[in-house]
């Protein structure tokens, strides 16, 4: 009779404990896996433009120089990234970003001051094609 009972308390405290972790607010951070909306929208050349600022301290004359030097540049960056699933081998691929980047430095590096110009070099250098 005993061993009964407490099976059956047992089993009512399993049922009640299982029924309050089923009790969660599903509520809460339902946005949290979301991708943000603005993220597409966001612009390639304005997201480097203050990038270059945020890392080269660039003035306002330099940012708008880099701004312009990169929107000459567009049409091409566009294209390469279109071209990924296409018949393009990754080599031409790396050629293409390669003189991209190229054009874009030597463009870059003429406004600069020698300390920017030293920190955009040891930048570009990074990069790994």
């Amino acid at each position: 009779m005993k061993l009964r009972i407490s099976h059956i308390l047992l089993l009512a405290l399993f049922f009640v404990s299982a029924t309050t972790y089923s009790q969660v607010d599903r509520r809460i951070g339902r946005s949290q896996y979301k991708r943000d909306r603005n993220a597409k929208n966001t612009d390639f050349v304005q997201q480097s433009v203050d990038y270059l600022t945020r890392e080269l301290k660039l003035d306002d004359f330099q940012k708008a120089a880099v701004r312009e030097i990169l929107e000459d540049e567009r049409d091409h960056i566009t294209e390469l990234r279109q071209s990924q699933g296409k018949d393009v081998t990754l080599d031409e691929r790396r050629d293409k970003a390669k003189a991209i980047s190229d054009r874009i430095y030597n463009k870059v590096i003429p406004i600069l001051s020698k300390d920017q110009a030293a920190i955009y070099t040891k930048m570009e250098e990074s990069k790994k094609f």
